[in-house]
């Protein structure tokens, strides 16, 4: 806890004063008085999301997620019309909305989108801004164990993705969704800075103790060592696994993960998108946000980002180049895939939000190769193809999404071959 608020403070106080330079450098002189004229209808908000995805469901049901964000956000600031009146208090509701929120999202999208895809019957408890789940059964192999461990995360970084590609729109996006993108953004940074360092002896906060405790990133850690070794999955799943502490490749796993938590962290767009909230959001109030990024001429805009993600047998880190025209955003990106014993690559391209009339069009393709591992998985090669269309008629419009992938993980889709689906209603408001 004390390592969140940390980092939460240094990302703010961060933003806030590289805010506070773009501002100074960028105010422009004063212009000569106009007529008065009546003030600019207020912006609308982004329009609500209500949809079904295959499982896990990580995409569109975080898109659910923030549209319930959206609506709590926007009641809270209407309430006595603070959010108009005194802007620089929406951090007062919005982080807070966006952390219990994500609960929601890491719970029952992220460790509950695999469990559900892998019929283990998940269940959920949830407190003060803290939540946990279970299943029904035990994981039936080390594939499904170490998807189901680093599934919160995962979902999280679906969520954050899609939240920054958004900020980069000529449209912009709704300014109370940033620090729900941020949050989600870092979840995985955080999660595996808890992990301690893998050493004998069972005290409290001790490698062991948070195995046994249900720390997130221990449990990959620990059923990726199990996998190597062949002891059962189940066992791991229960607290009755014994971990090996002389065993170098976990003291290498650990490693790994830290190193892309730090990549995920090192974030350039998001910094950007934060620079912007803190400007325009709470300096002055607007609705819509758009993240600041590099000029390319007339009309295109470049930034760059950094994700990671774990899959059952690797880690990677994604790098993203991002190019906004006012038509569309185009993501390009490579990605490494380290198994402490092997790496190798992939890339892959999206096009976000083309605008053709009243339909937005997306398009994205992956490819990769799985590295030699000492899981038990073969090296193979993968990759996806997805569709998505969004056409609004008058206040309502539909959301259809289609892609096909190749067997193997990739985060946020299903772990087996074949098509996945989803299908949404958006409803302005």
């Amino acid at each position: 806890m004390r390592f969140l608020l940390a980092l939460l403070v240094t990302w703010l106080s961060a933003a806030l004063a590289a805010s506070a330079v773009a501002t100074a450098q960028e105010q422009p002189p004063p212009a000569p008085p106009e007529p008065a004229a009546a003030a600019p209808a207020r912006e609308p908000f982004e329009p609500l999301f209500l949809g079904y995805q295959t499982e896990p469901a990580m995409d569109y049901g975080g898109r659910v997620v923030v549209s319930a964000h959206d609506a709590l956000s926007h009641a809270f600031g209407r309430l006595g019309n603070v959010a108009e009146d005194h802007p620089g208090l929406a951090p007062v509701w919005e982080f807070p909305l966006g952390a219990g929120l994500l609960l929601v999202q890491h719970e029952v999208l992220g460790h509950g989108g695999r469990g559900r895809e892998f019929g283990l019957g998940p269940s959920y408890s949830f407190g003060f801004f803290a939540a946990a789940t279970g299943t029904k059964r035990a994981p039936e192999d080390h594939e499904q164990l170490a998807l189901l461990a680093a599934g919160g995360v995962e979902a999280d970084g679906v969520l954050g993705h899609r939240l920054l590609l958004d900020a980069l729109r000529e449209e912009g996006v709704d300014g109370s969704r940033l620090p729900l993108a941020m949050m989600a953004k870092l979840d995985l940074t955080l999660y595996v800075s808890s992990a301690p360092r893998p050493r004998p002896g069972d005290d409290k906060g001790g490698f062991t103790h948070e195995y046994r405790h249900g720390n997130d990133m221990v449990l990959y850690l620990v059923g990726r060592q199990a996998s190597r070794f062949g002891a059962p999955a189940e066992a791991v799943w229960n607290g009755d696994y014994e971990p090996d502490f002389d065993e170098r490749l976990l003291h290498d796993s650990w490693h790994d993960a830290r190193v892309a938590a730090a990549w995920n962290l090192l974030d350039p767009s998001l910094a950007a998108a934060m620079v912007a909230y803190f400007r325009q959001h709470l300096l002055h109030g607007e609705t819509r946000v758009h993240a600041p990024a590099l000029r390319l001429g007339q009309s295109a805009r470049l930034t760059v980002g950094t994700r990671a993600a774990l899959g059952p047998q690797e880690i990677s880190r994604f790098l993203d180049v991002d190019v906004a025209f006012p038509w569309a955003v185009v993501d390009v990106y490579l990605r490494d895939l380290d198994s402490s014993v092997d790496r190798t690559y992939g890339y892959g391209a999206a096009l976000h939000q083309l605008r053709l009339g009243p339909v937005a069009l997306s398009l994205a393709g992956d490819v990769w190769d799985v590295p030699r591992a000492t899981e038990g998985l073969e090296p193979s090669s993968g990759w996806n193809a997805s569709v998505e269309a969004e056409a609004m008629l008058g206040r309502f419009g539909v959301a259809l999404k289609v892609g096909k992938k190749s067997d193997g993980f990739f985060p946020g889709l299903p772990r087996d071959a074949g098509t996945y689906a989803g299908a949404g209603v958006l409803a302005i408001w």
